[in-house]
């Protein structure tokens, strides 16, 4: 229950409490309270795009029956793509949040060089 409220609020996976975003679209590098390195390495989010490709294909419940109803394909067309332009900085940061939490969830590891202790016992 708690990550519920962490990810709905767009905290960090590890300590629940640090704000993931600065800005509207601006991450912070690091956790403020726990110094957890959200970008593990480059390319890390790639895995968050399939958290924005849910979200985007949340927009066939309702485009598909206005299709099949006969609506003008200009509104199905229209309507979908002006939610999706809007949603754009939802989904961006709940897609990384989701990320980031699912991904600490299965491997807490920390990487080389992150300020607290490691996920795993053992070192280097």
């Amino acid at each position: 229950m708690k990550r519920l409220a962490a990810i709905a609020t767009l905290r960090c996976p590890r300590c629940f409490e640090g704000k993931v975003f600065r800005g509207l679209l601006a991450m912070n590098e690091r956790c403020p309270v726990c110094d957890l390195k959200f970008e593990r390495e480059p390319g890390y989010f790639y895995g968050a795009m399939y958290f924005s490709y849910a979200f985007a294909l949340l927009t066939t419940f309702y485009w598909l029956p206005m299709l099949l109803m006969g609506v003008s394909p200009w509104l199905v067309v229209g309507l979908p793509a002006i939610q999706l332009v809007i949603q754009i900085p939802i989904t961006f940061k709940y897609s990384r949040v989701m990320w980031l939490h699912l991904d600490h969830r299965f491997d807490p590891t920390v990487p080389h060089g992150d300020g607290q202790a490691a996920g795993r016992a053992g070192g280097s």
